[in-house]
C-alpha cells in the first residue's frame, strides 16, 4: 500500500511566542523528541516514506538538519506562511493520486492503513480522522434550572468530535483550494455545500495540538508516560 503524504510544518506559532522567535513549533522537543520527529517516524514505522514536508524559507535549514538521516523526504517551500491550504497549493505538482494530509504540531496515535481502507470503502473525496478524546482547558459547570451547581468538572474531555489535523484526499478536493483560505474553515465547507462525499474517520485516541504552552505539556507528559 502506497501514499503520499503532505506533512505542514509551516506558520507563525505566534501562540506559543516567544519561544516561537528562535524556533518552529512544529520542532519544539516533546519527551525529548521534536513533534515532528515523533509523527514522521510514526508513518515510516508503518511503511510509508513517500513524505512531502511543506515549510517556510525562514525554516528550511532548521527542518533539513532535523531529518538529514532521512533521503527519502522531499521538501516544499514557501517564502512565508501561507496557511493550509496555501502550502498545499505550492506543493500542488506533487498531488497526482490520493493523498495524505498530517500538521506536524498536532500528536496523536492513528494506524493509517485501517484509515486508508476506510477512506476507499466510502469513495470519499476526503477523509478527515476525529476523536473525542480531547481534554478541555477549562473546568465546566453544570446547573439546574434554579441557577443551583448540581456538578462541576475539572478540565473533563470534550463530548464532540475534533478532528485531529490528519486527512485523505483526492486531486479533485484541490480544485477547491484558494490562497488566503483555510481547509476545516473554508474548502470543506464549500465541498460539503455541493454535495461532495466527505467522511470522518473515528480514531478515539489522545489528541493534542502542540501549539501553546499547556497543550504541550500534556502531550509531553502523554509521550514520557506512553512512549517514552
Amino acid at each position: 500500500m502506497s501514499m503520499r503524504f503532505f506533512l505542514l510544518g509551516g506558520g507563525r506559532g505566534t501562540r506559543f511566542q516567544p519561544l516561537t522567535l528562535v524556533m518552529n513549533k512544529c520542532l519544539i522537543p516533546v519527551a525529548g523528541k521534536p513533534a515532528a520527529r515523533w509523527i514522521v517516524e510514526d508513518i515510516m514505522a508503518q511503511g510509508f516514506n513517500d513524505l512531502v514536508m511543506c515549510i517556510n524559507r525562514k525554516d528550511e535549514q532548521a527542518f533539513k538538519y532535523e531529518f538529514r538521516d532521512l533521503t527519502n523526504i522531499k521538501y516544499s517551500i514557501s517564502e512565508e506562511p501561507l496557511g493550509t491550504v496555501g502550502e498545499l497549493l505550492v506543493a500542488k505538482n506533487l498531488i497526482d493520486d490520493t493523498f495524505a494530509l498530517r500538521y506536524l504540531d498536532d500528536l496523536t496515535e492513528i494506524n493509517y492503513k485501517k484509515l486508508i481502507d476506510f477512506h476507499k470503502k466510502k469513495h470519499a473525496v476526503v477523509t478527515i480522522a476525529v476523536t473525542r478524546k480531547m481534554r478541555l482547558p477549562v473546568g465546566v459547570v453544570n446547573l439546574d434550572d434554579e441557577g443551583k451547581i448540581t456538578s462541576f468538572s475539572e478540565k473533563p474531555l470534550l463530548d464532540k468530535y475534533v478532528w485531529t489535523a490528519i486527512a485523505l484526499l483526492e486531486p479533485k478536493a484541490v480544485a477547491y483550494f484558494k490562497f488566503g483560505e483555510d481547509i476545516a474553515a473554508h474548502a470543506l465547507p464549500k465541498m460539503l455545500e455541493v454535495g461532495e462525499p466527505v467522511y470522518a474517520y473515528i480514531n478515539d485516541e489522545p489528541w493534542f495540538d502542540v501549539g501553546n504552552i499547556e497543550h504541550w505539556k500534556n502531550a509531553d507528559a502523554y509521550f514520557r508516560k506512553n512512549r517514552g
